[in-house]
């Protein structure tokens, strides 16, 4: 049984990280357009559970086939810092 579900998108984009939609409890979903020039999304998700461990998932989309580029910007601004 979640009693928490929070979640938060970040854009990788030739400038850096931009931060995206999300939903941090205890508030409603905010959804941000997406930067036109991102060439990685990634989303955490994180659950919690009364009395339990809490647990963090990521999923990474390419939004390019160019996957020099991303690693090429990865070198360069690293992670994305998630606020959840």
């Amino acid at each position: 049984m979640s009693i928490s579900e929070e979640w938060e998108e970040m854009h990788l984009t030739p400038s850096g990280w931009v931060g995206g939609s999300y939903r941090h409890e205890p508030g409603p979903e905010v959804i941000v357009e997406r930067p036109a020039d991102e060439v990685l999304t990634v989303r955490r998700h994180v659950a919690a559970t009364y009395c339990g461990p809490s647990r963090a998932t990521e999923d990474r989309t390419p939004q390019t086939e160019d996957m020099l580029l991303i690693e090429t910007l990865l070198a360069r601004y690293g992670n994305p810092a998630f606020e959840v």
